[in-house]
């Protein structure tokens, strides 16, 4: 599969990403005990989707639901991502336990946590085993989402302004998030035909600070429509009735070309460039904020932009701090080094290498296999576990990257993925080739972190920009994963100088 066809992919996933980010925090409800209600979901004007929150009271329980059901199209290529979650709590409102199910692959990835007195069990699983934990109970005190949304409204019809709600969110991990919500303004807003007065609200939690979403918020307390900027257009939730929300449409929202970045300049045969100095810089002027790790350093700042140099022999060393650190070696339902097809996988791949090997040429050995491993590029798989990939052999970039990852922590290796972007030759109109969003892994070895790019025949290129790393452990992913958002159709970059084999 040509690189350029993997960044489709790759960049319909960060589209994917972005909106399943955008709906992580906790939406203000109407003030009945229970709801049902639905939304459209609309990316840069076009039907994408619709979500359904409900909540039901059984016996001494109140159970709150929230669906999420997305389609993106781009020609033949469909992905298909759908997001539940169930809190349920007692009538008292004492939590008991919630469930989050993410399906953007052939397999779901099931979240599931059981409060009690003194700690919470989790359970995971994502096309593997599952993996439990016991979480300490986060210090403080929290609400759960519909205990926040009933403080919200009573706060409302109070008068406040500005409103800051504690709750908790699998998708962040045993953590307390502060929700704040500030009034911007009041207006009317037709909704099913009939005109409604709302009071604006902007609302963005302390987890994901570069995200903010405006509400619309009746008298009543009930959201009837939101509305975020993602970078490549503007994603709608408005409340409609059942049959609008779920409608089949055959829109596809013009994003897709956003996602690319054309440079100023072409990189000639980009998998031979062992050093490249790039200046990377903002549309709208705001400073980038990115990392000096792995192969890339960031050589200085000038008047807008940031000079990287991304050198392949010359890996960053490890930081005090990331030394020891257990997330490296450890397990998750996206990463499970101790999955037993992965434990077979890794004997596999050390029965082709000396034992008189390094490390280093123990970890290539890996990032190869991984490379012939996976067999078919997948195009509707959108973020599948290691445990998955390894069982089905199919997917894209972020597959070869976790994949990778699981088979080097196998052997004892700290590892962890990388987000940024990829550059390739001749990518439709773009004269110049581009660079699209794109994930692969670090490895740390002899004291440094080495990248590794297993969707490539080489072990890495100059053509790389790192925006950030993950060691996708429970409820990191999606936090680190966020700066993304901000950046995603926000970049231009000019490529100075190219240096090859």
């Amino acid at each position: 599969m040509k690189l350029n066809e993997a960044m489709k992919t790759s960049c319909m996933f960060m589209i994917v990403l972005a909106a399943s980010l955008a709906g992580l925090s906790p939406l203000a409800a109407g003030s009945s005990q229970e709801q049902d209600h639905w939304y459209e979901i609309r990316l840069a004007g076009a039907h994408v989707g619709w979500q359904h929150s409900y909540t039901t009271v059984e016996a001494d329980e109140q159970i709150s639901t929230t669906d999420m059901a997305m389609t993106l199209k781009r020609g033949t290529m469909v992905i298909d991502v759908s997001v539940q979650s169930v809190w349920k709590e007692l009538l008292s409102g004492a939590p008991v336990s919630v469930k989050m199910v993410q399906d953007m692959s052939a397999m779901k990835t099931i979240t599931r946590w059981t409060f009690l007195p003194d700690m919470i069990k989790s359970m995971e699983t994502s096309g593997g085993p599952p993996v439990t934990r016991e979480l300490p109970l986060p210090k403080g005190s929290w609400m759960t989402p519909h205990q926040a949304q009933q403080y919200f409204i009573e706060r409302m019809k109070a008068g406040e302004k500005e409103i800051d709600v504690k709750t908790m969110s699998p998708e962040i991990g045993p953590r307390i998030v502060t929700v704040t919500y500030t009034h911007v303004g009041d207006g009317e807003l037709e909704i099913m035909g009939d005109s409604r007065d709302v009071s604006i609200w902007n609302m963005v939690n302390d987890a994901m600070p570069q995200m903010v979403t405006k509400q619309w918020i009746d008298g009543d307390g009930l959201m009837v429509a939101s509305e975020i900027d993602i970078g490549i257009g503007k994603m709608m939730m408005t409340l409609v009735d059942r049959a609008t929300a779920m409608k089949e449409t055959n829109e596809e929202p013009e994003v897709f070309m956003a996602l690319l970045i054309e440079p100023d300049r072409s990189i000639k045969d980009p998998w031979k460039a062992r050093r490249a100095i790039l200046r990377v810089r903002s549309k709208d002027g705001t400073p980038l904020d990115l990392p000096s790790v792995g192969c890339q350093t960031i050589a200085g700042e000038g008047e807008g932009y940031t000079t990287v140099v991304v050198d392949v022999d010359m890996p960053q060393p490890v930081l005090p701090g990331e030394q020891g650190n257990p997330e490296y070696l450890g397990q998750s339902a996206m990463i499970n080094p101790k999955d037993e097809v992965i434990l077979e996988m890794r004997d596999e791949v050390l029965k082709t290498v000396p034992r008189s090997s390094t490390a280093l040429e123990r970890a290539e050995a890996m990032r190869a296999y991984v490379f012939e491993y996976i067999e078919d590029k997948n195009l509707a798989t959108a973020f599948a576990s290691a445990s998955e990939v390894a069982r089905t052999r199919e997917g894209d970039c972020s597959e070869h990257g976790v994949l990778l990852a699981a088979l080097l922590r196998s052997h004892g290796i700290p590892a962890r993925v990388v987000h940024g972007l990829v550059y390739a030759p001749g990518f439709g109109d773009k004269k110049q080739g581009a660079f699209g969003w794109h994930m692969w892994t670090q490895a740390m070895v002899d004291g440094n972190w080495v990248d590794l790019d297993a969707t490539l025949p080489v072990r890495f290129s100059g053509g790389h920009v790192t925006t950030g790393t993950s060691s996708l452990a429970e409820g990191t992913g999606s936090t680190d994963m966020t700066n993304i958002v901000s950046q995603i159709g926000n970049i231009d970059i000019d490529v100075v100088r190219v240096d090859s084999e």
